[in-house]
């Protein structure tokens, strides 16, 4: 089975698991060296059929950009791939069930380095931490290396967040100059 093989069967059972949500899937080259992992869809991110809003991304790739990384060469998706009611918020349950997709996900890019962006993407990748507390700190996790860091909406609304997400793109630069890629 080819990687896009592997890639379309994960979307599919997806699916079948999810059959009354309308899902929002990654994008982005099979074989990136970094993935990006968002939290949840949002509104204008659902109607436009991506992980990130316009605005989220816009900031990504302006930290892409300053850290010399083609913004063509990542591969962006979340953890949970619906959009949630307005009244309800992620149940550490729901981050569970998408998790093993999440994770088949990531092996199947297979990159380097993942990306979490926020508390719900690092609890999705497996991680317990308050984000707060390893924010721009790297973690081994087998075949990539984990750096958290904070979602792009946060940084948007609070200027410190934007400074340290920025001070953690710049780490993320320099990780990218130790893996050799």
């Amino acid at each position: 089975m080819t990687d896009n093989q592997k890639l379309k069967h994960i979307h599919t059972a997806i699916q079948k698991k999810f059959k009354d949500k309308k899902l929002v899937f990654g994008y982005g080259p099979i074989g990136a060296k970094i993935v990006f992992v968002g939290e949840t869809v949002d509104p204008d991110a659902f109607e436009k059929a991506r992980p990130l809003n316009q605005s989220s991304e816009k900031l990504l790739n302006q930290l892409l950009r300053l850290a010399g990384i083609d913004k063509n060469k990542v591969y962006v998706t979340n953890v949970v791939k619906y959009l949630p009611t307005r009244d309800h918020a992620i149940s550490p349950k729901e981050i569970k069930s998408h998790a093993t997709f999440l994770k088949e996900e990531v092996k199947t890019i297979n990159p380097l380095i993942v990306v979490t962006l926020g508390n719900l993407a690092l609890n999705g990748i497996g991680m317990r931490q308050p984000l707060d507390n390893v924010h721009g700190r790297t973690f081994n996790l087998g075949s990539y290396e984990l750096l958290p860091t904070y979602h792009p909406e946060h940084a948007l609304r609070d200027p410190r967040i934007k400074e340290l997400l920025a001070n953690d793109f710049s780490k993320l630069k320099e990780l990218l100059k130790i893996k050799g890629a």
